[in-house]
C-alpha cells in the first residue's frame, strides 16, 4: 500500500530522505476526498498485478461505502480477496480491524461512507479555518502542525499561537510553490474550500485582488523555456516503464510521462545514465 501511495508522490535517490515530487505538492493542496480517491484510483489501477479483478475491487469498495459507520462486521463473511483489501484499507483509516477471542472483525469508518458521495459535495467538506484578508495578511484558526506545513507551501508563516497561525501571501512565498509545481488555480481553491466560516458565505470567500494577484505572478513565471530533453517510449512493459520515470524522478530529470501510452521525456542531462539504466534492465 505504501508503494502506491508512494507513486508519484515521492521520490528518493539512493539513501537519501524521500522528497515530494510537483504531484506529491499538488496532493497536499487537495481536500480528504480527493486525496481519497487519488489513492484508491491508484490501487485499482495496480489491482491486477495483485492478482485481484479490478471490476472486483470496484464492487466491493462500493458496497463497503453503504455499510454503517462504527458498525462491526464479520471478516469471514468476505472472500480470501476481499479479507486481503480490508487489511490495505486499514493501512488507509477506511476501516478498523477488531480481533475478538474466536473471531475477526471490520468496522468501517466515516472515510469508508463517503466513498460514494461525489468530490464536488459540499455538505462532505469539513469546516474551513482560514482567513485571507485583501493586504495578503492571512490567518489560519487551527492547532494542527499539518496544517502549518500545508500553508508553509504557498506563505510566509510570521508567528504562531496555540490556536491561531498568522502568515502572508507574498511573491516570494508563491514564486517557491510555484516551482514545486503547485499552480495558481490550486492554491486559490484550496483558500476557497477552507475558508473559515466566517468568510465562506460571502462572495468571494478570497478577496478578488489576492486571486488576481496570485494569477499574475504565476504568470510572471511562465514563459517559453527550452530545455534539450530526449523522449523514450516503446517500452516492453509496465514495470520497466515504471522503473524508468522512477529513475528519472530521482535524477530530477522527469520532464514529461504519459503512462497509458507509456512514453517519457526526461532532461537531455540523464540521457546517457538513463540509457545505461534502461540497458540493465533487460
Amino acid at each position: 500500500m505504501m508503494k502506491i501511495f508512494q507513486r508519484g508522490l515521492l521520490s528518493q535517490r539512493d539513501r537519501d530522505a524521500p522528497r515530494l515530487t510537483e504531484g506529491g505538492f499538488q496532493f497536499l493542496l487537495m481536500d480528504t476526498n480527493a486525496q481519497l480517491w487519488y489513492i484508491i484510483r491508484e490501487y485499482i489501477s495496480n489491482s491486477e498485478e495483485r492478482g485481484t479483478d479490478p471490476a472486483d475491487l470496484i464492487s466491493f469498495l462500493l458496497e463497503l461505502s453503504f455499510h454503517v459507520t462504527g458498525e462491526a462486521y464479520n471478516i469471514n463473511t468476505l472472500t480470501e480477496i476481499q479479507r486481503n483489501t480490508i487489511k490495505d484499507l486499514a493501512e488507509l483509516g477506511l476501516v478498523k480491524l477488531q480481533q475478538g477471542r474466536k473471531e475477526s472483525w471490520f468496522i468501517p469508518t466515516k472515510l469508508a461512507t463517503n466513498l460514494s458521495v461525489s468530490l464536488t459535495d459540499s455538505s462532505s467538506r469539513k469546516q474551513g479555518y482560514v482567513v485571507v484578508e485583501t493586504n495578503f495578511r492571512l490567518y489560519a484558526y487551527s492547532t494542527s502542525k499539518l496544517h502549518c506545513e500545508i500553508l508553509c507551501l504557498f506563505s510566509k508563516i510570521e508567528y504562531q499561537l496555540p490556536n491561531l497561525i498568522v502568515g502572508a501571501i507574498t511573491k516570494e512565498s508563491l514564486y517557491s510553490a510555484f516551482e514545486n509545481g503547485i499552480t495558481s488555480d490550486q492554491i486559490i481553491s484550496f483558500l476557497q474550500q477552507n475558508a473559515h466560516p466566517r468568510v465562506a458565505e460571502r462572495l468571494p470567500s478570497v478577496p478578488e485582488n489576492v486571486t488576481d494577484q496570485i494569477r499574475l505572478w504565476e504568470a510572471d513565471l511562465n514563459r517559453v523555456e527550452i530545455t534539450p530533453a530526449h523522449l523514450y517510449d516503446e517500452f516492453p512493459s509496465k514495470d520497466t516503464f515504471e522503473a524508468a520515470c522512477d529513475y528519472a524522478r530521482e535524477w530530477n530529470g522527469l520532464l514529461w510521462e504519459d503512462s497509458k501510452k507509456m512514453r517519457v521525456v526526461v532532461k537531455a542531462e540523464i540521457h546517457m545514465n538513463m540509457r545505461e539504466f534502461l540497458r540493465g534492465q533487460k
